[in-house]
């Protein structure tokens, strides 16, 4: 652990807590993502919680029978104009990181992304989505798929095919997207020493099978190209070899709140590149030098209850183990791994805002015991109809030497 000079944690406090003002000073007025907002004349509460783009339990049965209400099922949509259907997000931030001794600090101003949507119902059965984000480094990232939907809102079938995410950010009980800004370390970063450069939260292009088999519980399961050479999902073109990855979960609802459940399996194989310099040699190309098979399996769950007459308080949390079998002749990793993740969060709710403390807790070989800890505090808000603010700060502690670091992240996001 490090330990930083009084007068950067007290900028780093004063920070977080003028953001705290701001956020209860505000007016407290906020409509839903426009396009759904547009084509339904509602208000953001009726999906999300407690601001865009977290989802309350209406707005993910919505996302998950391929963006249609229970009334809607099995009718042909009412055709609008295109504004319903289309959606524009931009997000700017402010970035600051003092790392372990204060050398290679970062503060700049960051235009993070900019990305278009197009989602909904087609026909009575079929319906698309497609995001298009234009990111800082120039990279366009692309996400689309086609939907079909099959039965009634209790007990139905769901095949999504396309370049996906595949259970973060669509999923239940710590997969939805963060109310905050950073989505925990423990689906967004590797959680094993190994080659193998795997995040649960990677978006992958393949095929999924969704089977609602009560309105509140969905079983999962998906075939994917799983990652090339360079550890990418979706980069466009197929996968750099013929196997395919595969995942399964169990999703319960639990209540009328959001408790929840979530229930996980993965196995993937990643070929690292033939040719590429390992250990001093060019790796030759045979699976007893770059095979790897890895495995990922666990639990997240939230639950939802009343703490104070202001809005609802939520503990939510995580663990995953993580498996990587090395293959028998790579140069540098010679054993087997195994990894362990989890993280636990407090938030509470009120009308248009939260605020939140999360930690995120990675070891990479618990052969070697070395954590890798972060702590995010951190608050949220929606201004008006389509503008959000938010602020995190954070604590990395990390058991591997000059790796610790302190910062914060104002982030501002605009709907349109």
């Amino acid at each position: 652990m490090c330990y930083y000079d009084r007068f950067c944690i007290k900028k780093l406090m004063k920070l977080l807590g003028l953001i705290l003002v701001i956020v209860f000073a505000l007016p407290q007025t906020c409509l839903a993502i426009p396009a759904w907002a547009r084509k339904y004349d509602t208000s953001c509460k009726t999906c999300h919680r407690p601001n865009v783009p977290r989802l309350n339990v209406f707005g993910h049965n919505f996302r998950k029978r391929g963006f249609r209400l229970t009334e809607e099922i099995g009718k042909k949509p009412d055709y609008k104009e295109i504004g319903d259907y289309l959606s524009v997000r931009g997000r700017v931030r402010y970035n600051y990181e003092n790392p372990d001794g204060g050398n290679n600090t970062t503060s700049e101003f960051e235009f993070h992304d900019a990305t278009l949507f197009y989602a909904g119902s087609i026909t009575e059965n079929l319906s698309g989505f497609f995001e298009a984000e234009w990111e800082d480094s120039d990279d366009i990232t692309l996400n689309a798929y086609i939907a079909w939907f099959m039965g009634q809102a209790d007990q139905y079938l769901n095949i999504r095919l396309g370049q996906m995410h595949t259970l973060s950010r669509v999923g239940w009980a710590g997969f939805d997207r963060p109310s905050g800004i950073s989505t925990t370390g423990v689906l967004s970063e590797k959680l094993t020493g190994t080659s193998v450069p795997f995040k649960m939260g990677e978006d992958q292009i393949g095929l999924e099978l969704a089977v609602g088999v009560t309105e509140d519980i969905r079983i999962i399961a998906q075939v994917l190209n799983g990652l090339n050479f360079e550890g990418k999902g979706n980069e466009g073109s197929s996968d750099d070899d013929k196997d395919k990855d595969f995942l399964v979960a169990y999703e319960h609802i639990l209540d009328s709140k959001g408790s929840g459940l979530t229930l996980f399996g993965y196995y993937g194989v990643w070929h690292q590149e033939p040719g590429t310099e390992v250990g001093g040699i060019d790796l030759p190309d045979s699976d007893d030098f770059n095979k790897f098979e890895f495995w990922r399996y666990g639990a997240t769950a939230s639950i939802l209850f009343d703490i104070i007459d202001k809005g609802y308080s939520e503990i939510l949390g995580g663990v995953i183990i993580s498996q990587d079998k090395v293959p028998d002749n790579h140069p540098v990793d010679t054993d087997d791994t195994d990894g362990l993740a989890y993280f636990v969060g407090l938030e509470q709710y009120f009308d248009d805002a939260s605020v939140f403390v999360r930690g995120d807790f990675i070891d990479p070989d618990t052969d070697e015991n070395d954590w890798r800890n972060r702590y995010v505090l951190g608050t949220a808000y929606m201004v008006n109809d389509y503008l959000r603010l938010a602020g995190e700060g954070f604590w990395l502690d990390d058991e591997q030497p000059d790796a610790d670091s302190i910062g914060f992240t104002l982030e501002a996001m605009l709907n349109f």
